[in-house]
């Protein structure tokens, strides 16, 4: 294979990993704007609006950690189609939902889609590309995030309300599913899985010695040998598994507790609902800066932890001036510019995961670190409705998110310095 060869393959990884993520972030959100219609059709309270939302975050680390273990024997690519399939049936079927109950079982099938597909596409990002390029790849697959969060706010604040909320899902499905087709064909599997697997089946072994027999597990068998072997590699890397969880728990935590309940909070405080959209995509501009940035700084200064801790101080900081902004629109918009910037600290994941985990297990390390973090999220549209009701309100439920950003801050420092990718 030339080189021209190798860079195309490196394109086509990057953008499909993009597109995926951006897909990925977009269904995830939408509904955090759609409820504000559903109510119209359905008969739904607050509660149970933010009921669906946690269950439907909460079930994306389910997803994530089978998804991402079936990563490390099937392969990225595979987990990566098969992530997109799964939440873009979920949201095609919320399309038709009529109660609550079918609501939130089509919810939670989008959230366990949606909980693959980032572990599975930074490990094939961080496996494919170059050591000096990887920051700022991944960093690139991240600003997916803030363009999803974007077209989930246009979708959901500009066109829905023309359209109706089951156009919107049915529409959003079906894009996401034809670029998941589009994957099968023209996305590549990671060059190091490929090489792993040949290893572990003992192919490479047969075409050194083709002479001689050797029976190859297959199937079940496949399944369960490697099974076994994943449990104990796991166990070798515990204290990184634990690690990874507590800072996804806090990252993730003050990200949702700040954007779960933000469009219906915005729409109730401002005279113009179209704000809510506005402020929003002005928010994911922010964010976009702020992924990009976050690749390039680690990348030239060769210090992600210290980066890290500096976005969680500006995430914290825009925290506080929304916290305190009211009903100021120029505020508002400085606020969420500032939060979205501060989002930039999830640039840093893919590559640390990266690092930490070593190749049998890096898929599934990925993945039970992020999602099982996640699981903490099922409390944030709680905790902000809880909020709501009490002294603290909106502002004390923001500023809770700016102390979360500012534990992960801290955290990352006790992170191991390894990277696993160059043994």
């Amino acid at each position: 294979m030339n080189l021209k060869n190798i860079n195309w393959n490196y394109a086509k990884v990057i953008s499909f990993s993009w597109i995926g993520w951006l897909f990925d972030f977009y269904n995830l959100i939408l509904y955090s704007f759609l409820m504000l219609y559903i109510p119209n059709e359905i008969t739904l309270t607050d509660h149970q609006l933010a009921l669906i939302y946690s269950a439907s975050l909460s079930v994306t680390a389910l997803g994530g950690i089978i998804l991402g273990y079936l990563s490390d024997i099937f392969g990225r690519k595979t987990m990566i189609v098969a992530s997109i399939m799964i939440f873009s049936l979920g949201v095609v079927l919320c399309s038709f939902a009529k109660s609550f109950t079918a609501l939130i079982l089509f919810q939670l099938i989008t959230g366990f889609g949606i909980g693959g597909e980032w572990a599975a596409g930074h490990t094939l990002v961080n496996e494919t590309i170059p050591k000096k390029y990887r920051g700022s790849a991944s960093a690139f697959i991240q600003t997916g995030a803030p363009l999803g969060a974007a077209l989930a706010a246009v979708v959901g604040s500009f066109l829905t309300p023309v359209i109706g909320w089951r156009w919107s899902y049915g529409g959003s499905g079906a894009i996401s599913l034809f670029f998941a087709i589009l994957m099968i064909f023209f996305l590549p599997e990671s060059p190091k899985f490929l090489i792993f697997k040949a290893e572990a089946t003992g192919e490479m072994k047969i075409v050194e010695d083709n002479e001689k027999e050797r029976t190859i597990p297959r199937g079940a068998a496949y399944i369960r040998m490697t099974l076994n072997h994943q449990f104990k590699d796991l166990k070798k890397v515990k204290l990184s598994l634990l690690l990874g969880i507590i800072l996804s728990f806090f990252a993730l935590m003050a990200y949702w507790v700040i954007f779960s309940w933000a469009p219906k909070y915005l729409k109730s405080i401002l005279d113009d609902a179209s704000w809510v959209g506005k402020i929003t995509l002005l928010a994911q501009l922010g964010a976009f800066i702020g992924y990009l940035s976050f690749g390039f700084i680690a990348d030239a200064t060769k210090k992600p932890k210290l980066t890290f801790f500096s976005y969680t101080l500006i995430l914290a900081t825009g925290a506080v001036i929304f916290a305190f902004a009211g009903t100021n629109k120029g505020i508002l918009i400085l606020s969420f510019i500032v939060i979205g910037l501060g989002t930039g600290i999830f640039s840093g994941f893919g590559p640390l995961f990266a690092k930490i985990f070593p190749q049998k297990v890096r898929a599934t390390g990925t993945s039970v670190s992020f999602n099982t973090g996640r699981l903490g999220t099922f409390f944030a549209p709680i905790i902000v409705t809880l909020m709501l009701k009490s002294s603290f309100g909106f502002s004390g439920a923001i500023i809770l998110g700016g102390i979360f950003a500012l534990i992960a801050g801290l955290w990352i420092f006790l992170i191991p310095s390894v990277d696993t990718l160059e043994e």
